[in-house]
């Protein structure tokens, strides 16, 4: 045999036994774990130092390994000897390796303790088992840990012996939410939303608040009750609603699945510090003005519009008036006798009885179902300012001079009032507009309502136009529908400054609803006329 084969042969035996050895060292038995036990050992670099534990399923083992000038890392086994994780801090030769491991298996998991480096020599380190936990203290602790307060906790904890909590819970809450404290957090609370979805709901979908995409609900464990939490600012106010993303099945096996979408509530959520509505709600010691429903022709409309009058109480019709012009006017109290999600003819009358503003007549114009045209008309524009002004002026004693007639509206309303003062500034001087709508192009290829691609029409119009003699209140929610609302808002406003224009600007923490809106039509009447 020549010298190569008898070197060939010595290193494959040696490579073989140290092979074996590893093998060994990875399946013998090892030693057992048991519960606040402290373990001191030395350990060389070569050495695989293993220890076991019997857990069932859903058991726990808590603990850690102190490193003495040696970096360790542990190789833990699942009972079927499947490597499960290996536990390597970035810690370096000090510090701790600690360990959780929850068993999904019955039967002996393993722990292989042995060095990062191979070339190191032998160190320390102290073993210590904190704890062995049975399937119902792991369970508890570790839905403790996901459940994200202590109310959800409870309501779970309750419901291990008590399947009738959660009904309890649900018909003791008004709202479908509950505000909690955040500890050390003074300027967010926790809103926690629940529901119980239908039996085939697949998903269950939040929209509104800070979370312009939605959040999605996760279930209670074990439970019917489904939740989804969101850190809200305390001076926010906003409306919310859940969507069910349902699945149905048909056929003998189930082969035909087809899914629909359920908007299952809405609610509103009024934080502890949202700004005061003042003025929203009737007041004993005010005296009513008087609410006329009518109509007027239009020659530019081809038909006959309803609109709403609203006149001071004891209207004086020697003393000239401001004038106020809502859009939407179904929504902003136009209906005699009936409630509203703005009720502008109570704001009036407080106003004027608390002299915020000067005696001033308002004129609710009904959409009739064509807002989505008309707002954005050139036509609704000249009605308003060539027809329905003069009209009223023949009716009621109003100011002639344009700075004492006042545009509002919402949305599609607030980019109206800006379109027709552009158009019209030598009659109508104020312009209030409420989350408008400035992306809107009015042509074929709209901007999409959340991702608009260019700018709105009247971006670009005040761009091109001179300063024109009219004065803005905008506001807008912070949770308004992204670039197209918010972003367009903010940059409407930055040109009119730019232009000269005087402009009052608020930023509410709401989204694009009348819950906001119902309070900041005073502010912004107020601003615009508001007796000094």
């Amino acid at each position: 045999m020549n010298h190569f084969n008898k070197f060939s042969i010595l290193t494959l035996i040696f490579f073989t036994i140290n092979f074996s050895n590893s093998i060994l060292a990875q399946t013998n038995n090892g030693k057992e774990l048991i519960a606040n036990e402290v373990i001191n050992k030395t350990i060389s670099a070569e050495e695989n130092h293993i220890y076991t534990i019997e857990l069932k399923n859903g058991m726990a083992v808590i603990g850690k390994v102190i490193q003495k000038g040696f970096d360790l890392v542990i190789d833990v086994y699942k009972p079927d000897g499947k490597f499960l994780k290996q536990i390597d801090s970035p810690n370096g030769t000090d510090g701790d390796e600690a360990f959780d491991i929850t068993a999904n298996q019955t039967g002996k998991y393993k722990f292989v303790i042995h060095s990062l480096e191979k070339d190191s020599k032998n160190g320390n380190y102290t073993l210590k088992v904190n704890q062995i936990l049975s399937l119902l203290e792991n369970t508890k602790r570790i839905t403790k840990r996901e459940l994200p307060t202590k109310t959800l906790y409870n309501l779970w904890e309750s419901s291990l012996t008590d399947k009738s909590v959660i009904d309890t819970f649900i018909s003791n809450q008004s709202e479908r939410h509950i505000i909690e404290s955040i500890e050390g957090d003074h300027k967010n609370m926790l809103v926690t939303y629940f529901c119980v979805p239908n039996e085939n709901t697949e998903y269950v979908m939040l929209s509104g608040g800070p979370d312009f995409l939605g959040l999605r609900f996760q279930r209670l464990p074990n439970s019917k009750l489904h939740f989804v939490t969101q850190r809200v600012p305390k001076d926010a106010r906003f409306n919310y609603g859940f969507n069910y993303f349902n699945l149905d099945k048909a056929g003998p096996n189930n082969e035909i699945e087809y899914r629909n979408v359920q908007h299952a509530y809405d609610g509103v959520v009024e934080m502890p510090n949202a700004p005061k509505q003042l003025y929203i709600t009737e007041r004993e010691n005010v005296e009513k003005g008087s609410l006329i429903l009518t109509s007027i022709k239009s020659k530019y409309l081809n038909e006959e519009r309803k609109i709403t009058i609203h006149t001071p109480a004891n209207y004086n019709p020697q003393v000239k008036h401001n004038l106020l012009i809502v859009f939407d006017g179904e929504t902003y109290g136009a209906r005699l006798n009936r409630k509203s999600r703005i009720p502008t003819p109570t704001i009036m009358d407080n106003l004027m009885s608390d002299k915020k503003i000067p005696p001033t007549v308002t004129v609710l114009v009904w959409s009739m179902r064509k807002r989505s045209k008309d707002l954005i008309s050139e036509n609704f524009g000249d009605f308003i300012a060539s027809e329905l002004i003069p009209w009223v002026r023949t009716e009621y004693n109003i100011h002639s001079k344009s700075d004492k007639v006042i545009l509002a509206g919402s949305s599609r309303g607030g980019f109206a009032a800006s379109f027709i003062a552009l158009n019209h500034s030598d009659v109508i001087g104020n312009v209030l507009s409420q989350s408008g709508s400035y992306w809107i192009k009015g042509t074929e290829n709209e901007n999409h309502w959340i991702y608009p691609e260019s700018n709105g029409k009247l971006i670009n119009e005040y761009m091109k136009s001179e300063r024109l003699p009219i004065k803005f209140y905008m506001d807008i929610g912070l949770y308004d529908a992204g670039a197209s609302m918010l972003g367009m808002n903010r940059q409407f406003r930055d040109i009119l400054k730019i232009k000269g224009y005087n402009v009052d600007y608020y930023e509410f923490k709401g989204s694009h609803n009348f819950v906001n809106w119902r309070g900041t039509l005073s502010d912004g009447l107020i601003s615009l006329i508001g007796l000094k």
